[in-house]
């Protein structure tokens, strides 16, 4: 895992020092080493014009360590600048022609490299991973840039009369250019409002003029033309409409998606959080025999029982842990602003995210370098009681399923309001699903007026903040770009890039994606979610987080975050230029520092996160 920036510039040439400066910002992306290529002849347009190019890589070395594999990869008039790992890059090597002259490497990139000059986009089909890349064929004046299915790596571009840009961050675009981002405003009412900010699920994002390539999605750039073209080369909802494998093969199939993430010349963790998701992959390990491949690293945050049950995991089979105090201490405000600069957007505050930069950081002093996870979890199997059980009501009316109807409610007493929720939402034709926009004036009216937020009411830009057709379309719009999955993407990567770790998700498997559209009555069975990865365990190793019925994650406490913190955080949010530009920031502080509704609202965590992020990127005023 790596970070990237690529300029192509018209008639003049890229600047070295920018450009140098620029890559500089991903360092921590990869921190193994830098790559820098200024290409030495320009591009030609038909009329003349030249085009030069520069690539850079910041490399996080994890397959094949000798320098024989840095970026940019280059061979000939093509080059490859990438960030991510192909897993099954052995079996894709053994099943290609050699190139000329035979593979000079043992790793991944040279398979992209070689993969996508036999076949081009169509190489990723077989390609079980996370990528993102761009492709130079410099004879063609052809660029070809992608992301992977679920858009685990982040891919940037921006794009005028005189530059093309693609980069892992949209900071280092920015700094190349010598501009300011600009946040979109609507997404920054929604975030001030609603408390999240998915990522679009297109190619625009919440910085104007920043584009993205969405997940499943590429981009082709022909040079000559000065011409961007977007496609989707993987249909999501195609693939979770297919056949899932059967009951009896899913025991195979999550263990090889497990061995294929073991891939690596560098130390392999576990984040064991105590839930089923992570788990299951723990049980997957330990039944083909390869618990002692990785370290295991168990989050204490003291209010819950979450370290409990993990540690009762490794006792039973034996293996020895790190347990990691989050005390959510003196140095966690300082922390909270390194993560605005890294995520490059507002984020909303949950001890889960806060506690993963805090895990991540102690991970890195392991140097363990690659850490699997248990992402994807709730969307594939079923675990959102809130976000998905008033959908699957709602489908078993619409079916007459009764019975599963009747066993949930003998079976689920604490999910009956949700049984209710669904039932209503039903009858009432989705008018219920818009209930939730409604609710913010309520919630956070004295902060919002005095920020003048009772003029902007916005739509949220949660998905399912509205009612959608069906448990399994509604689930597919959680995984599908602009949905809540890719959030918690979002948060993995920039937590775990913070401390140059890169993640691994079993369960993002792609092969596993027709469990999406396994329906509603697989997934949640009497007072169980996740009742299918819950079954799994048998024919793995059973632990004692099968059947707890409901993981309770990172929790901390805000509110005493605010209280302990609250000088300085309202000194941060008053020394905000951009705050003070769009809103009355001085009222509001004052208020704060007078009455504790407005310091402990849930407005405050946001306009810290908006300081945090003008303290870190400088963002322009509107």
């Amino acid at each position: 895992m790596c970070g990237f920036l690529q300029v192509f510039s018209k008639r003049r040439e890229v600047d070295r020092e920018r450009f140098s400066a620029a890559l500089g910002l991903m360092r921590h992306r990869g921190p193994d080493g830098t790559g820098i290529h200024h290409h030495p002849e320009p591009l030609r347009q038909p009329d003349g014009t030249p085009v030069f190019v520069a690539s850079g890589h910041q490399r996080l070395a994890i397959l094949d360590l000798d320098p024989r594999s840095n970026q940019p990869f280059l061979r000939g008039r093509r080059s490859l600048v990438f960030n991510g790992e192909i897993y099954n890059f052995r079996d894709l090597r053994a099943a290609m022609p050699e190139p000329a002259g035979g593979f000079t490497t043992t790793g991944d990139t040279e398979v992209l490299f070689h993969g996508l000059g036999l076949t081009g986009l169509g190489f990723l089909d077989q390609a079980n991973g996370m990528w993102a890349f761009s492709h130079l064929d410099e004879a063609t004046g052809q660029v070809l840039a992608a992301r992977d299915r679920h858009g685990k790596k982040p891919l940037f571009y921006f794009s005028d009369p005189e530059h093309v840009i693609f980069s892992s961050t949209a900071r280092a675009i920015h700094h190349y250019l010598g501009t300011r981002p600009r946040l979109e405003p609507e997404f920054v009412d929604c975030y001030l409002v609603h408390g999240s900010a998915f990522p679009g699920p297109d190619e625009g994002t919440h910085l104007r003029d920043i584009q993205q390539v969405p997940a499943g999605h590429f981009l082709k750039f022909d040079v000559a033309a000065w011409s961007l073209r977007a496609g989707r080369y993987f249909d999501l909802e195609a693939a979770a409409k297919s056949p899932a494998p059967a009951d009896a093969d899913l025991p195979e199939l999550f263990m090889d998606a497990v061995r294929a993430r073991l891939v690596s010349d560098r130390k392999v963790g576990l984040l064991l959080s105590g839930g089923i998701d992570s788990t299951i992959v723990l049980s997957a390990l330990h039944a083909m025999g390869l618990q002692e491949q990785v370290h295991c690293f168990i989050g204490e945050a003291g209010r819950s029982e979450d370290a409990d049950y993990a540690k009762r995991c490794v006792e039973q089979l034996g293996i020895r842990a790190h347990l990691v105090q989050l005390d959510y201490g003196g140095q966690t405000l300082d922390r909270v602003l390194e993560m605005c600069r890294h995520h490059e957007k507002p984020f909303p505050f949950l001890g889960s995210s806060i506690a993963m930069a805090e895990m991540y950081q102690h991970i890195a002093g392991h140097d363990v370098r690659v850490v699997l996870d248990g992402t994807g979890g709730d969307e594939f199997f079923g675990g959102y009681w809130e976000r998905y059980y008033p959908a699957a009501v709602s489908d078993a009316l619409a079916q007459g399923n009764f019975a599963w109807l009747k066993e949930s409610w003998q079976h689920a007493p604490s999910e009956r309001r949700l049984i209710l929720q669904g039932i209503l939402r039903r009858a009432s034709g989705g008018v219920l699903g818009m209930r939730r926009l409604k609710l913010w004036q309520k919630r956070f009216s004295p902060a919002s007026v005095t920020l003048g937020l009772h003029r902007s009411a916005r739509r949220p830009l949660d998905p399912l903040a509205t009612l959608v057709a069906g448990f399994d379309d509604t689930v597919l719009r959680d995984v599908a770009p602009g949905g809540q999955l890719g959030e918690w993407i979002w948060h993995n990567d920039r937590n775990s890039m913070m401390w140059g770790i890169e993640g691994r998700s079993p369960l993002l498997d792609y092969r596993l994606i027709p469990y999406l559209g396994s329906g509603y009555a697989g997934k949640f069975h009497h007072q169980w979610n996740k009742h299918a990865l819950r079954r799994l365990f048998d024919a793995l190793t059973p632990l004692p987080t099968q059947w707890r019925q409901q993981k309770q994650g990172f929790r901390w406490n805000g509110k005493a975050f605010l209280r302990d913190n609250r000088d300085r955080i309202l000194e941060v949010i008053d020394g905000s230029p951009y705050l003070n530009a769009r809103f009355n920031i001085r009222a509001y502080v004052d208020r704060a520092r007078r009455h504790p509704r407005f310091l402990l609202s849930g407005v405050t965590p946001r306009l810290l996160c908006l300081a945090g992020l003008d303290a870190g990127l400088g963002l322009a005023a509107e």
